[in-house]
């Protein structure tokens, strides 16, 4: 590996989960404890890559949103299964509710679902549309504002300087290299109507020109 200090992070991360795994191991937790190791969105373009996902940190595109998940849970998940279906990080507090056997407290708005019967290779995971607002500037300031929503194969992205919209299928097209808003502009308009009643819904903070 030619980045160094990539490589030394990525020894360091497997340092200390080796001494977590054996800790639990040696305090006999380490069949009843589930694990899920996740990241922050997005890699320092210039520092680290995605490839072949689109653009890093503080984009829009699948570079800058989509992250890993790798969940261990000693009977319940199966060593080396493999899941495709797009969750969100609103999904995990569910998840561990349901793992601990506890409910939500009254009046918590219910933001996400429960994984355990996609971890657990069960029926009983609906999969939703999923939504991501983007009102203000990354640290770069390279980014445009705008917001998306990824359901099915499809994703949508609405630039809020100017309106416009990209339409990608993800199934086929992971680098978001081929806008196919033209080309489908039903499937763009239904998916843009979802995207901003969402916003609607959730009364999101909108971005307003700069008063001079």
């Amino acid at each position: 590996m030619r980045n160094h200090g990539y490589a030394a992070m990525i020894e360091a991360m497997d340092t200390a989960f080796g001494r977590l795994f054996g800790e639990l191991k040696r305090l006999g937790l380490e069949k009843d404890t589930l694990v899920m190791l996740t990241s922050d969105n997005g890699p320092f373009l210039g520092v680290a890559g995605c490839e072949p996902l689109r653009e890093g940190k503080g984009y829009l595109y699948e570079g800058g949103i989509r992250v890993p998940l790798m969940v261990r849970w000693p009977g319940r998940v199966r060593p080396g299964s493999i899941c495709d279906t797009p969750v969100i990080s609103m999904d995990y507090y569910p998840t561990i509710l349901e793992a601990l056997g506890l409910a939500r407290a009254a009046g918590e708005a219910p933001d996400g679902d429960s994984l355990l019967p996609l971890l657990e290779e069960k029926e009983g995971f609906k999969e939703k549309p999923l939504y991501f607002h983007f009102p203000n500037f990354s640290w770069h300031m390279k980014n445009r504002l705008g917001g998306a929503v990824r359901d099915g194969k499809y994703k949508l992205i609405e630039w809020y300087d100017d309106g416009s919209v990209e339409l990608y299928d993800l199934e086929n097209d992971i680098g978001e290299k081929k806008n196919l808003a033209a080309k489908l502009p039903e499937t763009a308009s239904n998916l843009l109507s979802k995207l901003r009643a969402w916003r609607k819904s959730s009364d999101a903070w909108m971005p307003r020109p700069r008063e001079s």
